[in-house]
């Protein structure tokens, strides 16, 4: 990294306003910091398992429940709108003929089924979006 190019992350960091630029270049890092006041973007958090959805007086979880393996789903005898417990089996994976089973992690109404039975299923997929009760 040479000087000419901090000095256009300089430029950026003043042009766009931020606080703070951190730039990692092979093993160099640095750490840019404006002096300058400026107000704060609000955060947004994102989180990818529980998703809210607010109304007036009301508030729906939802938990999406994801693959642990990658395999063979075989579903159960379930369907879209009934109701489950913690710990019903939503359906079974089968990887290298071993099945694992897919349990619900809260009680709630099965909102969505998001895959069909014999489907392949990777790791960390969604399967279903259950209605948290």
């Amino acid at each position: 990294m040479e000087l000419k190019d901090i000095k256009e992350l300089m430029k950026v960091l003043k042009n766009e306003e931020m606080s703070e630029l951190k730039v990692r270049y092979g093993k160099i890092k640095l750490t840019l910091t404006n002096s300058g006041q400026y107000k704060e973007e609000p955060k947004i958090e994102i989180n990818e398992i529980v998703n809210e959805v607010k109304g007036e007086d009301n508030k729906i979880k939802e938990e999406i429940v994801k693959s642990q393996n990658v395999g063979i789903i075989k579903l159960s005898k379930i369907e879209k709108g009934m109701e489950v417990v913690k710990g019903t089996i939503l359906g079974k994976i089968r990887t290298i003929g071993v099945d694992t089973d897919v349990k619900s992690p809260a009680k709630g109404i099965l909102k969505e089924i998001l895959v069909s039975d014999q489907a392949s299923v990777d790791f960390a997929k969604p399967l279903f979006i259950i209605e948290v009760l």
